[in-house]
């Protein structure tokens, strides 16, 4: 942990209103700073729930000289109000850095990112630490920034953070107890500038790791095969491949079994659950649960109330969520499916003829191998919304409808579908271009085809 971070009578400019930016202004007038909040959008109104001792400026991104300049993640990395700022400001962070900062030594953080799974795994987690009886918060980029509830956590509480490369990029003492990387696919890479520039920031998440703590991280992964891997927290590594990983899924006369390694142990081996108690589909949550029993295990909770967590655990709103079953067809939901790796385990995971529909907003991302994996599974795709010429392309000649809006986009589906198909709605792409996010893109969906079976 590091030194107390001071914050009564010191300076600081919040750069962007959003939510984190919001929270971290308000923590730090509830603490004694005098905040600047500034929003670059020149109509941006004052938050209603902003505290009153906080200043607010719309229409600059200026942060006062000297100033601890606390940074929204949506500044890329490749921005050069980076540069600008870090040359006005006395120091620049980020929400989190300054979340941890201000965190009571005694409350551990378990951290999770990496390309896709991030939000099972920390869900997972959370629901894992929370049946062990510890009072647990569950947050970070998940929706609700962690400065929001700093102040209600308790000496015996846990933070189970899912931590996204923007903000670790502006991460310097940040510290996990048990940390993992789920994977790692091409992502982001406008914001960060290339493939290797996202691949470090995601590697930052051990940075101020110790000996004391715990990394897990993906065995089956070809990029991470390819990283230097820390020599300081004692290292897991899960996998499906190989027998010989920390976290495996070994299979048996009785069925698939899920196993971790003891805590403090390089042999023992320890039981979780047989793989038909998982109540997820596809492979990938698979290694979602290996990754979240292998954290818990070196936190130190038991592996049978694991087993009994997981067993428990539903998935969380547009991830592989049935919809409906409408004429014979079923209709699943994967919004969350926001890149073509996302997007890929998702049709991965249904077993019969599959329609997929694919589209949205480009993040500089590469369809081939996905497009290869639709040409083998899918029967038939629907492209929309901005990058669907994009994705028509890569597809080549296999069956494909495009066309540019959801709506259309679903009625396309269904005259595709034939009784016993399912139609996949796994985007592989943001959904900035037509919709808020991918919940909003997610519930327009599934409102789609609750119409459209009535008609």
């Amino acid at each position: 942990m590091s030194a107390a971070f001071a914050v009564a009578g010191r300076a600081f400019t919040v750069v962007g209103a959003g939510r984190s930016g919001l929270a971290a202004a308000n923590l730090l007038a509830r603490r004694g700073g005098d905040v600047l909040l500034c929003e670059a959008r020149a109509d941006a109104p004052r938050p209603e729930n902003l505290d009153p001792r906080v200043r607010f400026v719309a229409g600059s991104n200026e942060v006062r000289v000297g100033d601890v300049a606390v940074l929204s993640p949506g500044i890329a990395e490749v921005s050069p109000l980076r540069a600008e700022i870090a040359g006005r400001a006395s120091e620049v962070l980020g929400e989190v850095e300054l979340f941890y900062r201000l965190l009571p030594p005694s409350i551990p953080i378990l951290a999770v990112t990496g390309t896709d799974g991030k939000s099972t795994v920390t869900t997972m987690l959370g629901a894992i630490v929370a049946a062990s009886g510890r009072p647990t918060f569950v947050g970070g980029n998940l929706g609700n920034p962690l400065s929001d509830d700093l102040d209600r956590l308790t000496p015996e509480h846990v933070v189970v953070a899912e931590v996204s490369c923007f903000q670790l990029t502006t991460c310097r003492d940040f510290r996990p107890r048990v940390a993992c990387v789920t994977n790692i696919a091409p992502d982001h890479l406008d914001y960060h500038g290339s493939f290797a520039a996202y691949q470090a920031a995601k590697r930052l998440i051990w940075r101020a790791m110790t000996e004391d703590d715990v990394l897990v991280v993906n065995g089956d992964d070809p990029h991470i095969a390819t990283w230097t891997l820390p020599t300081r927290p004692t290292l897991r590594r899960f996998s499906l491949a190989s027998a010989d990983a920390d976290a495996r899924a070994l299979e048996t006369s009785a069925g698939t079994r899920l196993e971790v390694r003891a805590r403090g142990s390089s042999k023992e081996r320890l039981y979780i659950m047989m793989r038909h108690e998982l109540p997820l589909l596809g492979r990938h949550n698979l290694q979602n649960a290996l990754t979240a029993a292998q954290m818990a295990v070196d936190f130190g909770i038991d592996p049978a109330l694991i087993g009994r967590a997981l067993a428990a655990y539903r998935p969380l709103p547009h991830r592989l969520t049935p919809v409906g079953t409408h004429g014979g067809v079923t209709w699943i939901n994967d919004s969350k499916a926001t890149s073509p790796n996302a997007a890929s385990a998702g049709l991965a995971a249904i077993d019969g003829p599959v329609v997929i529909m694919l589209g949205g907003s480009s993040k500089d991302a590469d369809f081939t191998e996905l497009a290869a994996l639709v040409r083998r599974r899918a029967r038939a795709a629907v492209c929309f919304g901005a990058t669907r010429e994009t994705i028509a392309r890569a597809l080549g000649g296999h069956p494909c409808v495009v066309v540019e809006t959801l709506p259309e986009a679903v009625s396309a589906a269904r005259d595709l579908a034939q009784p016993g198909d399912t139609v996949l709605f796994s985007p592989a792409c943001a959904s900035f271009d037509q919709f808020k996010g991918y919940a909003h893109r997610g519930e327009v969906f599934s409102a789609l085809v609750a119409e459209q079976a009535q008609t």
